[in-house]
């Protein structure tokens, strides 16, 4: 009778399970394998907005008949099916491939197959020794070849604000804040240049061989990206931020920037605004201005996947820093914004501290958890980490990943640590943070000047 009672609330048990009939809704390509030919790793790289499978090749390999060995989520299907031969050479060594997920929501993916040598295949990086300034569980290396790709020689030569984002035909979308353009020598002496505000460019692949300027111009003759109107571009101007793309066009948050005086650091930021950009012409469709006047939420953003985008805004307190956050539903940031205050979410602009101490936050979920990481204020040289289960915290297990080397201080600053989920693959964080001399005219006339105000990357493994 006990078994016969124990079988009947087993039964009952399962069939109450809420799972059942649940479909997946993964449809990610977890590898791409080529069958013959191929150098090293396939880099799987899956964004909210597009993913993209990079395959290095022998130089002499037949790409007109390509049959790969492609690995799904569970439940998902692919098309082409994976052994299905397929003629990349035709398209330049790309392909698209879709991956429908159990419960038929399709994703494309882009397939590029790069002919290199055995010696060029990956990215070249740099231990980084750990001599105990951050987690002893994380590994760090220089990204050699990321840290070549900005050590540029003309036209756009140095930066901060350095900001990626993925665009859904593969290319990469780089925007910087205040930036030099013109001539840089062999002994990297930057000389006779011009500072903008703002600047844009393109890479169209990731053999680091293109960097598409966007402002117009050339060399020292170029002109500022994106203005604020007919103002005086001394008195008002835009810094570009975080980014995203939804429904086919590229939104940018801009922080209204305005002079109070004439030191350096006489400034404020007035207001977030809002730039649409088409696709995939890049050309400027609409600029909403005075999105929100409460703080500047250009900072870090993240597309949740809880049909929000969030916001997530830093402001200034006597040495320290408060985190606010603003979302909005559907991921459009054209729409209305709701503000995270005392009583929850309203759409009344409000602020409400959510972390302390927290400059230029970069929010981002994996594995059922929400990362926040930022870099120490006050120009400090640690990056941290936290987690939370929600976008709004509260953060805990804050960590260590990477301290700035030294000899990025005294007369230099460091700030603007930002992670390029664009660059990072499977189990790895690609970090940017800026350099700046404290002297803004050493940023000229000496041989080495050019790389004393510039990004910096790192790749970081075992951060969780």
């Amino acid at each position: 009778m006990m078994n016969l009672v124990l079988a009947a609330l087993v039964f009952s048990s399962c069939s109450e399970n809420p799972l059942d009939g649940y479909q997946s809704r993964e449809r990610a390509i977890l590898s791409f394998r080529l069958a013959e030919g191929q150098i090293g790793e396939d880099t799987v790289t899956n964004h909210v907005d597009s993913a993209t499978v990079t395959l290095w090749a022998a130089e002499d390999l037949d790409l007109s008949a390509i049959s790969p060995k492609v690995m799904v989520s569970k439940g998902a299907k692919v098309i082409p099916a994976p052994g299905v031969k397929v003629d990349f050479a035709a398209n330049g060594g790309r392909y698209t491939y879709t991956v429908t997920s159990e419960s038929g929501i399709a994703k494309n993916w882009y397939v590029r197959i790069l002919k290199k040598s055995a010696a060029e295949a990956g990215p070249r990086l740099q231990l980084l020794r750990n001599t105990g300034l951050w987690d002893a569980r994380v590994t760090v290396y220089s990204d050699l070849d990321y840290n070549d790709y900005l050590t540029r020689y003309q036209h756009w030569n140095g930066g901060d604000g350095c900001y990626s984002v993925l665009l859904p035909d593969g290319r990469l979308f780089w925007s910087f804040q205040d930036s030099f353009f013109g001539q840089v020598s062999a002994d990297r002496n930057r000389a006779n240049n011009v500072m903008l505000r703002n600047a844009a460019n393109v890479q169209l692949n990731k053999s680091l061989q293109s960097f598409v300027q966007l402002n117009p111009g050339s060399g020292n003759q170029s002109q500022t990206w994106i203005k604020y109107g007919n103002a005086p571009e001394d008195q008002d101007w835009y810094w570009p931020g975080a980014a995203q793309v939804h429904n086919g066009e590229l939104q940018v948050l801009l922080s209204h920037v305005r002079k109070t005086g004439s030191g350096t650091w006489d400034f404020v930021h007035v207001s977030t605004d809002l730039a649409i950009y088409e696709l995939p012409s890049l050309r400027l469709k609409e600029l909403i201005k005075d999105k929100d006047l409460l703080a500047n939420y250009s900072a870090g953003s993240m597309k949740g996947n809880d049909g929000y985008t969030y916001m997530y805004a830093t402001e200034g307190g006597f040495l320290t820093s408060y985190l606010h956050v603003a979302r909005v539903a559907g991921h459009d940031l054209k729409g209305q914004w709701e503000y995270y205050g005392a009583n929850g979410w309203s759409a009344t602009p409000q602020k409400r501290s959510v972390a302390e101490e927290v400059t230029q936050p970069n929010v981002f979920y994996e594995g059922g958890k929400y990362y926040l990481v930022w870099q120490q204020q006050i120009f400090g040289r640690d990056i941290y980490i936290a987690e939370s289960s929600s976008p709004v915290g509260p953060w805990t297990n804050k960590r260590t990943l990477y301290q700035i080397p030294e000899k990025y201080s005294g007369d230099i600053i460091t700030y603007n640590a930002f992670v390029h989920h664009a660059l990072s693959r499977q189990g790895e964080l690609v970090i940017s943070y800026n350099i700046n001399p404290t002297d803004f005219n050493t940023n000229f006339n000496k041989p080495g000047s050019a790389d004393r105000y510039r990004p910096f990357f790192v790749r970081v493994f075992n951060w969780k």
